[in-house]
């Protein structure tokens, strides 16, 4: 270890002896870390025999014989194998893509029947995923000529392993014409339509959850490639697939097959938030204009095409299916709001923002505005759902754009304001939280927060707008309750948000701090600070390190200086000349008195 020398390793030892064997092998501890330089170690490795039972370790199951806690080691190790570089020569992965045989062997472990076993679906997922690296055009062409390739990935989508591996393949297609291909392929097999498909009531869950997952996991790995790559043109084959209005309508489809059923809700509209999402992230990071223009205009046309969905999915917010009342801290909620409700607003007010007329006056129309108000106001709680509608509102005090809706040309703030009659629910709701704080054991309700600032937001935008400030003097039935909500309650929570969290230092502490003299150092003190600043001595720096000498002797044993301490002699020297009897004998005479001509201890 001082000299810097590794141990040696044992695996030469074992490579050298006629009694190696791969299950020794992958018992050693620096057997990965042996590969990455080791050319004998590669070339035992990729002999044929070795390299099927490596293959057999990833995707077979082991011998239940085995001890349950080491008896997926040897799996694991193998599928490790599969993702070691190496700088000169071709690795494990190479090998497998090349061979035709050793492929099928692998693929054959999704010819089970499901489920799978997760943790071998790993193992097998990690080892596709670093020959796709390596070697992906000869994997792709492998599967297109394999009958049902993607079918069997689809049918075992459920295990979140094979749903990665699906992924895998748009990540590892660096190429423009590769990934052409790929898409071609999957436009074969129509993957998309095949995934959507799956997002049925009568499909399970599993399937449902990992089916829209990957769809927008291929949306974002579009958009990736298209704000990233160089060499990409401004549109990508598969998000044309994904984004065109035959998958969207599909889809929509699917969702509300059973109004009855919520999780085909939520996936669906996962999928849906994610598609306009990653558009509007690209909108706001992409450098040149086509993509922009692009992006901007495939929105609007998803957008589009949600619009005529837009009833069905006010009715899910008004009258959602039948579940069982959750328990929480703060009381029994009989009819909870659900992810897939929530996640249907979120999807609304992602929509809202694209700016597309139609969309808008159908919100308008069916006035949507009342019901997020409503359950709000409902579910005092959820702080999910709180902060949606606080960004709602915001967008509708901001959105000056026009729309007509039931013949009557309005914007989104007059709706909110006017119709809806905004600031004195709001402030309602602040006084009823004043009558439950004080009461005994009660306790500040959990959309307080949220009704503070959107209290706020309303007071700055009349300030600001003369058009805000002229809707608000139109609603005089509201202006009484909102001022005395104003000039009371919300004062004084204004008032303590914008007091320090640790106080203010008084004033007169301040001066007198400023005013106090300090008393002046005398002579010592200021020679104990002059010393402190002086610079260490060069030969007391000195003194803590080598000399060449000492360092460029590799023949001798490094010595210190202190090291010499353990040399010097501390034996006391004091009167040597006297035997040790008589010494003894000397220091007691002295000591002892003498009683009756005799000395007595």
């Amino acid at each position: 270890w001082k000299l810097r020398r590794q141990a040696p390793s044992n695996i030469d030892s074992l490579l050298s002896s006629d009694e190696c064997t791969l299950t020794s092998i992958l018992e050693e501890d620096a057997l990965l870390d042996e590969l990455k330089s080791n050319r004998n170690l590669l070339e035992f490795l990729c002999r044929d025999d070795n390299l099927e039972q490596i293959v057999a370790l990833v995707v077979e199951e082991p011998s239940t014989d085995l001890p349950e806690c080491s008896r997926y080691r040897h799996a694991q190790i193998a599928s490790s194998l599969f993702g070691v570089e190496q700088s000169s020569a071709l690795g494990l992965a190479d090998e497998v893509a090349c061979s035709d045989t050793l492929l099928d062997r692998m693929w054959r472990f999704l010819d089970q029947e499901a489920p799978l076993n997760s943790l071998l679906a790993s193992f097998f997922s990690r080892a596709m995923h670093c020959i796709l690296q390596r070697k992906a055009d000869l994997v792709i062409d492998y599967l297109r000529r394999k009958e049902n390739s993607l079918a069997r990935i689809l049918e075992h989508i459920d295990t979140s392993a094979i749903m990665d591996l699906l992924l895998s393949f748009l990540v590892s297609c660096n190429s423009y014409r590769l990934r052409c291909e790929l898409v071609e392929w999957f436009n074969e097999c129509k993957l998309v339509e095949c995934l959507v498909n799956l997002i049925r009531p009568e499909n399970d869950e599993d399937k449902q959850r990992n089916s829209s997952r990957t769809l927008a996991e291929m949306v974002r790995i579009c958009y990736d490639k298209l704000s990233s790559a160089s060499d990409y043109p401004n549109s990508d084959p598969l998000l044309e697939v994904l984004e065109s209005s035959r998958i969207v309508q599909l889809l929509l489809s699917n969702m509300m097959k059973d109004p009855s059923a919520m999780a085909p809700v939520l996936r669906g509209a996962f999928v849906l938030q994610s598609m306009l999402a990653s558009q509007q992230g690209l909108s706001d990071a992409g450098s040149g204009e086509a993509p922009v223009s692009v992006n901007e205009a495939a929105a609007k046309q998803v957008v589009s095409i949600m619009t005529a969905w837009l009833p069905q999915f006010h009715e899910v917010l008004l009258h959602p299916p039948k579940s069982r009342p959750v328990i929480t801290s703060a009381g029994t909620i009989p009819v909870p709001l659900g992810a897939a409700r929530l996640t249907l607003i979120q999807l609304i007010l992602v929509c809202l923002q694209t700016n597309v007329t139609a969309f808008t006056e159908e919100f308008v129309r069916l006035n949507i505005g009342a019901t997020l108000l409503d359950l709000f106001l409902a579910y005092k709680w959820n702080n999910f759902l709180h902060i949606q509608f606080e960004h709602f509102v915001s967008f509708a005090l901001h959105s000056g754009k026009v729309v007509l809706a039931n013949g009557v040309h309005q914007t989104l703030c007059e709706c909110m304001l006017v119709s809806n009659h905004l600031m004195r629910r709001i402030a309602t709701a602040g006084m009823e939280n004043e009558a439950e704080q004080s009461a005994k054991g009660g306790r500040r309700l959990g959309y307080m927060g949220h009704v503070v600032a959107i209290s706020n937001s309303l007071l700055r935008a009349a300030n600001q707008d003369q058009y805000i400030a002229k809707l608000i003097k139109q609603v005089d039935d509201d202006a009484v309750v909102w001022q005395s909500w104003v000039d009371g309650p919300l004062a004084c929570a204004n008032e303590k948000n914008n007091i320090s969290l640790g106080g203010e230092s008084p004033k007169e502490e301040e001066e007198a701090c400023h005013e106090t003299d300090l008393p002046a150092l005398d002579d010592m003190q200021h020679a104990f600070f002059n010393y402190q600043l002086t610079s260490m001595a060069s030969h007391f720096a000195e003194s803590f390190e080598f000399s060449d000498e000492q360092v460029l002797l590799s023949e001798e044993p490094i010595t210190a200086p202190y090291d010499e301490i353990a040399a010097f002699d501390f034996t006391l020297k004091a009167m040597l000349a006297a035997p040790e009897p008589d010494n003894f004998t000397m220091c007691s005479n002295a000591r002892i008195q003498p009683y009756d001509g005799q000395r007595y201890l």
